[in-house]
């Protein structure tokens, strides 16, 4: 749920995550151990889009959403950004038209001044029949977010949708 339009979780826990630890790091002289920390919360929410176009046109409620997890940020002698790595935890409920999905997802995002990857099982969704939908393994992306290569399934990524799994 959180790669659809309309959900942006990932987003500000990264740019939280790194914008703090940034202003953290920029008043150290030399070289230092990686700076730690860790993240974690919930929402619950009702996505408008995700499933708005046709066919499908229907919204989806989220009434539990939590994502957590772990960060370290390794910078140079200088104190200047050499990379981090964000380890995501993300659970969710997904509801519509009297059904239920669930996801789980984990992953580990490394983030580099010219790119980032993320390994790991980065869509993971089940409903009662099994996998509705599972994008697994590596996603390599430049500085503007462009993807360069994936390694593995990534239907969600090349725009599949868990949206069957919940028609009326």
């Amino acid at each position: 749920m959180r790669r659809t339009a309309g959900s942006l979780p990932r987003f500000v826990t990264v740019c939280a995550v790194l914008g703090v630890s940034a202003l953290c790091l920029g008043a150290q002289a030399g070289a230092a151990p990686p700076e730690r920390g860790t993240f974690d919360f919930s929402d619950s929410f009702t996505d408008t889009e995700v499933c708005a176009a046709q066919p499908w046109g229907f919204d989806v409620f989220v009434p539990i959403e939590h994502e957590y997890g772990f960060f370290r940020i390794f910078t140079d002698q200088d104190g200047n950004f050499v990379k981090a790595i964000v380890h995501t935890n993300y659970d969710a409920t997904i509801t519509a038209n009297g059904k239920t999905i669930h996801e789980r997802d984990t992953w580990t995002s490394f983030f580099y001044p010219d790119g980032t990857r993320d390994a790991g099982l980065t869509v993971h969704i089940q409903g009662p029949g099994g996998i509705v939908q599972l994008d697994a393994g590596q996603i390599v992306s430049n500085a503007d977010g462009d993807v360069l290569y994936t390694h593995g399934p990534h239907p969600q990524l090349s725009g599949e949708t868990f949206c069957p799994a919940l028609v009326p």
